[in-house]
């Protein structure tokens, strides 16, 4: 009687988390398995952006295309692009206003990759267009639109969704042995059962062969959330970095102007990564204005990725070209793994387009449990009621 009392008691916390939480999870699932194809759906909807229609024996380097654009655009600073680009495609890069230039209303420019010249532009504000529709979608997911409030509530619908699955496994354990010869019912469906019923086993199956992927999917959600108040201090605490500098204040905070070249600041990152006797190629350049630092990340493929643990990343001082940050979680301490692995295993890209694939359909699947979830409770609640209410007429009458 005291377990079964027990379960019940989980029972109404796994309902009402299920409730409570029901919509805004359903959001979240079908806009994140809408953005593990975001990059396809950006090139289908903004195609005369991404297309180059030129030869691709006139396209110049990506870093000497950004050089040209620069000199033509003296109050813009380029904070970043690949190094490499689809031979059918322009060259994206990021943009800013230099200090005390005027504010720019895009931050993304287009370059034709034969003359540097911009070819388009766009801001990655959220918007109901086709520029801005997967910025909007990525906010949906990730606040609600909501700014810095919205994404403090979804982190508590994310850690809902974490307690609830914990209690939701929980609650397909059998009362009473041979455990796996009773558990196993909870894992089948069957289509010869009535439709109710098959709403609860594929609510309850979908979880439970799916658990581990969703459990991490819900965990990785709770500490991107919470990542400046909860995960990065945790990390840092269990683990401090071997190398550590983006914890500190920002040396310019309105910015400044560097005095070496993108090119100057390649070169010292390519020979910096074969004296330390790393192979992989360098993906893309950064500039940070408030560090006045330039970036080079270095992935496996050239192409800026997150499989593993993502891109390495070096700093060089803008003014003096001195050597000054490394960002290596293959190198560093256990908490730079902790912090680094979040992204790649939420998204999936810590496994390449397979794992990517998969997180698409556990969104999907996410989705269909807050359906069935609520379904399920809505045909059980009215004979639930009406249980209670003669449960208390009978005491009334006694």
């Amino acid at each position: 009687m005291a377990e079964a009392a027990t379960k019940n008691t989980w029972l109404v916390l796994h309902r009402w988390f299920g409730i409570i939480t029901a919509l805004f999870l359903f959001i979240a699932a079908l806009t994140g398995s809408i953005l593990t194809a975001r990059s396809t759906l950006d090139r289908w909807a903004n195609g005369d952006l991404f297309t180059y229609d030129g030869s691709a024996a006139d396209r110049l380097p990506p870093i000497e295309a950004v050089a040209l654009y620069e000199a033509a655009n003296p109050g813009i600073q380029v904070t970043g692009f690949p190094l490499s680009a689809d031979e059918t495609e322009n060259i994206l890069i990021t943009v800013a206003p230099k200090p005390r230039e005027a504010a720019l209303d895009y931050d993304e420019v287009f370059l034709n990759p034969a003359t540097g010249e911009a070819a388009g532009m766009r801001s990655t504000d959220p918007g109901l267009n086709n520029r801005q529709l997967i910025p909007l979608i990525l906010e949906l997911h990730y606040n609600l639109l909501a700014g810095d409030a919205g994404r403090i509530f979804m982190g508590f619908v994310a850690l809902g969704w974490l307690i609830s699955s914990g209690v939701g496994l929980y609650l397909t354990f059998p009362r009473k042995g041979p455990f796996f010869k009773n558990w196993w019912p909870s894992w089948v469906y069957s289509p010869k059962r009535s439709f109710a019923r098959q709403m609860l086993d594929i609510h309850r199956a979908s979880a439970l062969w799916l658990f581990p992927f969703l459990f991490i999917l819900a965990f990785t959600s709770v500490t991107l959330n919470f990542f400046d108040e909860f995960w990065d201090p945790f990390a840092t605490t269990v683990a401090p970095l071997e190398k550590s500098l983006f914890h500190l204040d920002a040396p310019y905070p309105d910015g400044t102007t560097p005095a070496m070249s993108y090119a100057d600041a390649l070169a010292l990152s390519q020979a910096q990564a074969a004296a330390e006797g790393i192979a992989w190629k360098p993906a893309t350049m950064l500039y940070y204005q408030n560090w006045n630092l330039y970036g080079t990340t270095f992935s496996d493929t050239g192409d800026l990725n997150y499989k593993y643990l993502g891109p390495i990343y070096y700093y060089f001082d803008a003014a003096t070209g001195d050597w000054i940050h490394e960002v290596n979680p293959y190198t560093d301490s256990a908490g730079l793994v902790m912090i680094r692995a979040v992204y790649p295993l939420h998204s999936g890209e810590i496994g390449g387009g397979l794992a990517v694939f998969f997180v698409f359909i556990l969104g999907l699947a996410t989705a269909e449990q807050c359906f069935t979830g609520i379904w399920v409770w809505l045909k059980k609640r009215g004979p639930r009621i009406a249980a209670k209410r003669k449960a208390h007429a009978a005491a009334t009458s006694a």
